[in-house]
């Protein structure tokens, strides 16, 4: 429940994100200003929700870092889009399909965005 908790809180504050950008002017959506938008939430994330609920992702790169990969990588549209799919594959089968590793937090699936962006090629 925790874990449904903490990728709803992600995905509205990507998707408010993703709301200022479509109200920007247009000539401040570039790829580097709206994936800066995007990026500053995660980031706040990061810093204050996910320390209170423990950096518990069972995935590695956790589902806040793949974001910021994603985001950086293919811009602010596409970078939502992957980390929504993201965030619905996160501790459901993806944990039985993927390779495990040993991190420093753990066993982790391995989960790369390299991984989920072979479509994009």
């Amino acid at each position: 429940m925790k874990r449904l908790i903490t990728n709803a809180c992600l995905i509205m504050l990507l998707s408010l994100s993703m709301a200022c950008i479509a109200w920007a002017d247009p000539a401040e959506t570039e790829q580097t200003a709206a994936s800066s938008v995007l990026t500053g939430p995660i980031h706040f994330y990061q810093k204050v929700l996910s320390g209170a609920d423990g950096h518990r992702c069972p995935m590695t790169p956790s589902c806040s870092n793949y974001a910021l990969q994603a985001i950086r990588r293919h811009g602010a549209f596409l970078g939502w889009v992957m980390t929504c799919d993201r965030l619905m594959r996160c501790g459901r089968d993806e944990l039985k399909l993927s390779p495990s590793v040993m991190t420093r937090k753990g066993i982790r699936c391995q989960d790369p965005l390299d991984n989920n962006d072979f479509w994009l090629h």
